[in-house]
């Protein structure tokens, strides 16, 4: 039914929240260093829902990579336009340019491999090993740079204050929402896409890649409200990270995914383009102005009105 949608959303957005506080307090408990728990933990947690709405769509796989590349489309052009039009954001290039060239290889690779034709099982290892090599080389590469981990020493003194069986019990439910919140996501989805007669593609593209992106969208307005900038461009870049490289290689595990003709000719490197133009900007000065995100906004904007207005653009044709 189409309740699942809201239901779905509130489910996911929950269930990722409780997963990685769960996570986090119990890896802090074990005596994790922060800096692996904001790598691994809080930046995997990030992009949950989506990879849990990946591993529930295997009947209709076009969702899987709609979401995908809806989704990294929507963090760059909403979630980080809108966060520039409620206050400029200042994140100085040369201190996350590793992280800027692991987004663009990312996004770059998984088009790469779409040439193909479709995406399968060894995709789905070659994206998770290029997941552990990213994660590698950043502890490798950043661990002892002094930068904020978003994990300060309070929160470790409270991590380590919550009984283990708290922590386990915040993950197990948290996962169990997830994977319910993702069904009736889905569920919901996919009768939105026979009610309207329009392919799970577009499905993907618009409705799950904004449902599911959506704790990024309000992490990214709630700290450009506060003003805190460093946040708001870190979590976008590492959500599309690992939005490539886990969710996705996560979700083509267990299913094969065709790729339409115009996934690759159109949606694919419009990805690209959002990524490369989000590079250019912060490179040029340090900086999104508030003109910037209205850009950002009126290119995802105008994404959208062309698939309304070209519907072939997401029709299943491989």
């Amino acid at each position: 039914m189409l309740l699942g949608i809201p239901i779905g959303i509130v489910l996911l957005y929950i269930g990722s929240e409780w997963m990685v506080d769960g996570a986090k307090k119990m890896a802090l408990r074990l005596g994790v260093t922060p800096f692996a728990v904001g790598l691994t933990v809080v930046a995997i947690g990030s992009s949950s829902p989506e990879a849990i709405t990946s591993l529930v769509s295997g009947d209709n796989p076009q969702i899987i990579l709609g979401n995908i590349v809806g989704s990294n489309i929507a963090n760059i052009g909403l979630a980080l336009g809108l966060a520039a039009i409620i206050s400029p954001i200042t994140s100085k290039f040369i201190t996350i340019r590793f992280e800027f060239m692991a987004m663009v290889f990312a996004v770059v690779f998984i088009t790469v491999m779409a040439l193909t034709g479709s995406l399968g099982f060894i995709e789905g290892i070659m994206l998770l090993a290029a997941l552990g090599v990213f994660v590698f080389l950043t502890y490798r590469f950043k661990r002892g740079d002094g930068r904020d981990t978003g994990i300060d020493e309070s929160e470790v003194a409270e991590s380590t204050a919550v009984p283990m069986w708290k922590c386990v019990i915040l993950v197990v439910v948290g996962i169990i929402a997830l994977y319910i919140g993702a069904r009736a996501f889905i569920s919901g989805a996919v009768e939105l896409a026979e009610l309207f007669g329009v392919s799970d593609l577009m499905i993907g593209l618009l409705v799950v890649a904004v449902g599911t992106s959506l704790p990024e969208l309000c992490i990214c307005l709630i700290a450009a409200y506060h003003k805190e900038n460093e946040i708001v461009v870190s979590n976008i870049i590492g959500s599309i990270i690992f939005n490539c490289f886990f969710a996705l290689g996560v979700g083509i595990l267990f299913t094969t995914v065709p790729v339409t003709h115009y996934t690759i000719v159109f949606h694919m490197p419009v990805m690209i383009l959002s990524a490369l133009l989000l590079l250019f900007l912060i490179k040029r000065d340090d900086n999104i102005s508030r003109g910037e995100g209205v850009v950002l906004v009126s290119v995802y904007a105008a994404y959208i009105a062309l698939m309304f207005l070209f519907p072939q653009l997401t029709e299943g044709i491989v």
